[in-house]
């Protein structure tokens, strides 16, 4: 058993959920894909657009797995550090570690829930002094994602988000969105805490 996988503290009589696991591995693979799809987006913008090639029949199928992809990594990156956020301040955190998955997809919660979450599992490493950073991360996917369905659909009455505004804002989420990754990740002990093996 390596030392990321030890049971902590009060957690160690609830069970294997509660072991603290290293999240810089699932961190990398997520920074990674999301950087790719940042890339993806600027070549998008430079190659033209709704006629870039890259949105073509052949790569509409690329981008929408790489997405996915992100999606994934993020989420499985995300749910390790709220596991590990309740072994650091066990008991103190208003939503479950399920929660960490189950809010994306919450109706109208996913507007904030995941938010909320995201600063309890930064708050859990140490005072929050980058809270601006998550809100600003927030802010811009908020504008990637739901708001700017909302914006094609009920303003401009069309589909088409291969335009730079739309790419453009991508690259702003995925930069932040690295960010937030790198600060949440080092704000979590890579080693032995001071409280383990205590019951």
């Amino acid at each position: 058993m390596d030392r990321y996988n030890m049971l902590v503290g009060p957690a160690a009589i609830r069970g294997p959920r509660y072991r603290f696991r290293n999240p810089a591995g699932p961190a990398v693979v997520a920074q990674s894909l999301i950087a790719t799809s940042a890339l993806a987006d600027i070549g998008i913008i430079v190659s033209g657009g709704s006629d870039s090639p890259w949105v073509g029949d052949d790569g509409l199928p690329l981008l929408g797995l790489l997405q996915i992809a992100c999606w994934i990594s993020f989420l499985v990156w995300f749910h390790r550090c709220r596991c590990n956020a309740e072994v650091l301040v066990p008991g103190t955190h208003k939503y479950a570690p399920g929660f960490a998955v189950g809010a994306w997809a919450i109706p109208l919660a996913m507007w904030w829930l995941p938010r909320r979450i995201t600063l309890d599992i930064r708050r859990a490493g140490g005072p929050p002094v980058d809270v601006w950073l998550i809100n600003a991360w927030w802010f811009v996917w908020l504008c990637d994602g739901p708001l700017s369905v909302a914006v094609h659909l009920l303003l401009l009455h069309q589909t088409d988000y291969h335009n730079p505004v739309d790419h453009g804002i991508g690259v702003v989420s995925s930069v932040l969105a690295i960010a937030v990754i790198r600060r949440v990740t080092a704000g979590q002990p890579a080693g032995p805490l001071p409280y383990f093996n205590m019951t």
